[in-house]
């Protein structure tokens, strides 16, 4: 053990020195730039002229907020720096706003939420990007915005100037963090979900949820890192996508909760309960949306009011788990929660404040460490069950193995009849006996007995496999379950088998000697288990008094 640790330490401390060499050598070269996208761009944020209703303001910087009527035009005016001609792009975030530009008074760019027929398209935040005309230096660039949506009207952003691949490289630079969270908790749901799909060593279905939790969250990391126009230019799924994920998230949470969590059935329904609510808010969600009545960010204020809720409510069913059951899980998850929850009020208070540029940020920290514990909890539940399990099999393999012969048992013979027995279909039944074994326990001992028990045995295995499987059910008792019927079968594998014990009779001093009894078991024609079984044994024993026969016959020729 002493020696694991120190390898241990060694191995951590010579990856720091490695890390810290390479970031050493990297300073050093930190002179040459070879990156194929550069920063390229400006940022146009002071001196803009800002005009609403009959009030201007100058010398504005952006972004800004002004008071402003939702659904009222409002304006943002800038003469256009004299730059490189390379830096002919503008790069602007809509935030639910329509926005059409003009320079020198002359409309060169027009971004507005389309008008649909049948099904309402959301409105959208969105990146809007477009090529400046020829000698665009020097020329006023005027933006005419306008928001239904109280909280984005008389909403300014930045605006930026600058070469194509520099904006892009922009907003991905943004949302890279988000971006870096995604792919982290994207995959780590995705390997979560297939464990729980492949895993028989867990009885319920906390990997499930707690995988689908993971993607649910991740997705709506990604769409609120802004970078979702990397991958798609639907409007429904930009618009809409960061709310619908929000009650998916809230459901899985409640369904993972009553699975990991809690001990009362009460408190287990309520769970259940609560993710029925938030199916119910998602599909109320969706309608809403769809009819123009209500806009997805509308609603969502009552979505947060429900989850706000239901954190009391999930706060208040820990506490009485732990003062009523000294439930430890419920110990347990109550720190885990303390870190989300802290990440939840503070991304609730970002968004009730207006502050959309920190939605997410605090959820993106709160919810890595968050499923970083629970993965950790998941680990260690999957590993308890593992070895639960592998205990469970043990003891089941002790209860049908025979301890002497390592083989089946009258338990598992007893099982795989019921088996055979309710498919309805014939099988055969094969009963064996060991000759003289009282004769070989007096004249060689029970040792010598022992290893004859455990010959037949090995020399029936090898004979009937694999169409019979094998089994002892008493002292010198055998059993052999055949699902083939046919006589040829079973008379070629009987014969085999007494070859085998000729051939190990050889090379002992006692006779190594069966009778066999045999027949078909069909439910038409015994309808008795019971009499069936006698039957075979009846065969058996005929077969052995036949046996003992023929051996009082030739000891007497040869006698003579």
């Amino acid at each position: 053990m002493k020696i694991e640790k120190r390898s241990k330490r060694i191995v951590i401390s010579l990856m720091v020195l490695f890390i810290l060499t390479v970031l050493f050598l990297a300073s050093a070269n930190s002179e040459e730039d070879l990156r194929i996208v550069g920063e390229n761009s400006i940022i146009l944020s002071d001196n803009w002229t800002i005009r609403y209703g009959d009030s201007q303001e100058q010398a504005v910087r952006l972004p800004v907020d002004l008071d402003v009527e939702p659904g009222t035009a409002y304006e943002a005016l800038i003469v256009l720096p004299n730059v490189a001609n390379q830096l002919d792009y503008l790069l602007l975030r809509a935030s639910m706003q329509d926005v059409v530009v003009y320079l020198d008074d002359q409309e060169i760019h027009r971004a507005e939420k389309p008008e649909t027929q049948g099904i309402v398209s959301p409105v959208a935040s969105t990146w809007i990007m477009f090529k400046l005309p020829r000698d665009f230096q020097g020329k006023t660039l005027k933006l005419v915005l306008k928001s239904d949506i109280a909280a984005f009207s008389g909403h300014i952003n930045k605006v930026i100037l600058g070469e194509d691949s520099s904006l892009i490289y922009y907003v991905f630079k943004q949302g890279f963090s988000g971006f870096i969270v995604f792919l982290v908790l994207f995959t780590m749901g995705l390997l979560v979900i297939l464990f729980s799909i492949l895993s028989k060593s867990v009885a319920d279905n906390r990997f499930l949820y707690l995988g689908l939790l993971v993607i649910a969250t991740s997705i709506w990391i990604l769409s609120e890192a802004r970078l979702l126009q990397f991958f798609m230019g639907n409007r429904y799924i930009i618009g809409g996508i960061s709310y619908l994920m929000v009650p998916l998230m809230g459901s899985f949470f409640s369904l993972y909760a009553k699975e990991t969590i809690f001990v009362e059935q009460r408190n287990k329904r309520l769970m259940q309960l609560m993710a029925w609510l938030y199916l119910f808010l998602l599909i109320a969600t969706m309608i809403l949306q769809g009819f123009g009545i209500s806009a997805f960010i509308e609603t969502m204020n009552i979505m947060f009011v429900v989850i706000f809720v239901n954190v009391i409510v999930f706060a208040l069913l820990m506490g009485s788990e732990l003062v009523k059951q000294k439930n430890q899980n419920a110990k347990q998850f109550f720190k885990y929660m303390s870190v989300l929850s802290i990440s939840v009020i503070l991304e609730g208070i970002a968004f009730f404040t207006n502050h959309f540029d920190y939605t997410s940020v605090f959820l993106r920290i709160g919810s890595l460490i968050f499923f970083g514990l629970l993965l950790t909890d998941s680990y260690l539940y999957f590993k308890r069950s593992l070895q639960s399990q592998k205990e469970r099999d043990l003891y089941e393999a002790l209860a049908y193995k025979d301890v002497l012969t390592g083989g089946n048992n009258r338990a598992a013979f007893e099982r795989d009849f019921e088996i055979l027995r309710n498919k309805e279909v014939p099988f055969r039944l094969v009963l064996l006996d060991l000759n003289e074994l009282k004769y070989i326990n007096d004249n060689y001992g029970h040792g010598s007995g022992d290893d004859a028990l455990k010959t037949l045995y090995t020399m029936m295995h090898d004979a009937f496999m694999p169409e019979g499987v094998c089994y002892r059910v008493g002292g010198d008792e055998f059993a052999i379950l055949m699902e083939s019927t046919e006589k040829t079968t079973v008379k070629l594998s009987i014969l085999q088998m007494r070859k085998y014990l000729k051939r190990a009779e050889s090379h002992v001093e006692y006779p190594l000697e069966v009778a066999i009894g045999t027949d078909v078991y069909d439910a038409k024609t015994w309808s008795n288990l019971t009499k069936f079984y006698h039957h075979v044994d009846q065969q058996m024993y005929a077969d052995k008094l036949e046996r003992k026969q023929m051996r009082k016959t030739k000891f007497a020729i040869e006698v003579q």
